[in-house]
């Protein structure tokens, strides 16, 4: 988009300079982490104010490989002093170039929705920008934290994965399995019974029942996961949360947000 005609849609490394007031606190979170020098799939950020047409749209994504995944990111979102997390809208399994745009609209939507303003009142989105992100294809996926949210204790990475994508989890649909990875690289593993799995479209899938009890992080992984996630916090200088996957053996990172409302010790 030309930026003389408005504001322009940035590269997702490009998005920690424009600021959260312009770009929303999910983008900034992953930007940091590119800058950080961590694996992040590939996206583009629309800032708030962002008013281009279907081609200019089109222009900004085209680069993207589908399928994407069309993520809101709000001015007030993933900061240290509130989170918002699941207050606004994504939308997965977006399958071709030609269906963003109506899951960008429905991700501005979601700024008026009932359940934004029952969270923090009239006007709290700020402002939405919009990620669009290539989406890969994760057989596992879950949310580590360089701090215990619980306890505040600093001393283990905790790892949390479910099979499948992340939604199953973040809803709270799938009681994921729990790896705790100390700094000399001891995982302590508890493994849950989890009956299925949400795929990239958001369905849920059945497991059959030898899967159900199966580990989702061999130790090696679950160390992987910590080192990322250590690393993460070095980089912003404070306790993290991380959500990541697994594309097969490869991991990504896909989003990082300020822990808030812990005190460590």
């Amino acid at each position: 988009m030309d930026a003389t005609r408005g504001v322009a849609a940035l590269p997702l490394a490009a998005a920690l300079e424009a600021g959260q007031d312009m770009v929303g606190g999910k983008a900034i979170g992953l930007s940091r982490l590119v800058r950080i020098g961590l694996p992040v799939p590939d996206a583009v950020v629309l800032p708030i104010g962002w008013a281009g047409d279907a081609n200019d749209l089109l222009d900004a994504v085209g680069h993207l490989s589908p399928p994407f995944a069309v993520r809101s990111s709000a001015a007030g979102e993933d900061s240290t002093e509130r989170s918002a997390a699941g207050q606004y809208e994504t939308v997965t399994g977006v399958r071709r170039h030609a269906d963003i745009a109506a899951a960008v609209a429905r991700c501005r939507a979601s700024a008026a929705s009932q359940r934004v303003r029952a969270y923090a009142g009239d006007g709290a989105a700020g402002g939405l920008a919009i990620v669009i992100q290539h989406q890969v294809n994760a057989g596992r996926s879950g949310v580590a934290f360089s701090v215990d949210p619980i306890t505040g204790l600093t001393d283990q990475v905790l790892v949390e994965c479910v099979f499948g994508f992340g939604e199953g989890l973040v809803a709270g649909l799938i009681t994921p399995d729990t790896y705790r990875v100390t700094a000399d690289g001891a995982v302590q593993a508890r493994v849950s019974s989890k009956p299925l799995a949400v795929t990239a479209a958001g369905r849920r899938r059945r497991l059959p029942l030898e899967r159900r009890t199966a580990r989702t992080l061999r130790d090696d992984e679950a160390r992987s996961v910590a080192e990322l996630v250590r690393t993460a916090e070095r980089g912003f200088g404070l306790p993290v949360d991380v959500e990541f996957c697994f594309e097969r053996s490869r991991l990504w990172l896909v989003q990082c947000r300020p822990v808030t409302g812990v005190r460590t010790g």
